[in-house]
């Protein structure tokens, strides 16, 4: 789901997709919905294949089965993330990145608004439950917000450090998996620009909150 009012055409000059890339991002866009929505384990291929428009043979054309189509859904939405954030810890201090960093997250699930269900699944998750490959990659996310608290220069104990990487979280991920919610109570799509503005400012007055509440 993107943005209600966001301009789709290509850039001028920017590459266009191949009928092959075009065709794996639809495989893409559908396991991630139905995923989101079922679990991995209550997700077939055929689903995934009907809601794409193609024949489930032709899942294997892009994809080797259900857990590299799986991995490739965490892979699309979070690698241009931590790419993001291998920049701001490798670069100066005072990267502008890193100030703009909760924005360029949320213009990044905006793009893939399922995943964060799929992130809030792997965070609730019991042990008996756990799914290793969300948990991998939700723990992947959860080490790089350790090293951009480190390069903010941010000392807190690790208790406190816990619970505002588990506040941030919620209230990122948020917006995206109570999307009905939001949608219900403005009558707009979340993807809405103008929603997502909104987020964003809710969202970096959050962290700035953490300087000034006296916790270490």
């Amino acid at each position: 789901m993107l943005p209600a009012d966001m301009d789709t055409t290509p850039a001028i000059g920017a590459p266009r997709l191949n009928k092959g890339r075009r065709t794996a991002n639809r495989i893409l866009d559908a396991a991630e919905a139905l995923f989101a929505r079922n679990g991995y384990d209550a997700t077939a291929l055929r689903d995934i294949a009907d809601m794409a428009g193609i024949q489930q043979p032709g899942l294997y054309k892009h994809f080797a089965g259900k857990e590299d189509l799986y991995r490739q859904v965490y892979a699309r939405a979070l690698e241009p993330l931590f790419a993001l954030m291998d920049r701001i810890v490798d670069g100066p201090d005072d990267t502008p990145e890193l100030h703009d960093l909760t924005a360029r997250m949320t213009d990044l699930l905006a793009l893939h608004p399922h995943l964060a269900r799929l992130l809030i699944r792997a965070a609730i998750a019991r042990d008996q439950d756990r799914d290793a490959i969300a948990a991998d990659w939700l723990g992947r996310l959860v080490t790089y917000g350790r090293r951009i608290t480190a390069k903010a220069g941010v000392q807190r104990s690790d208790d406190v450090l816990a619970v505002e990487i588990v506040s941030i979280f919620n209230v990122l991920l948020g917006y995206f998996w109570a999307a009905p919610l939001l949608e219900s109570l403005t009558g707009r799509p979340a993807g809405t620009t103008a929603l997502l503005d909104i987020q964003k400012a809710v969202l970096a007055g959050f962290v700035r909150s953490f300087g000034s509440n006296g916790l270490r």
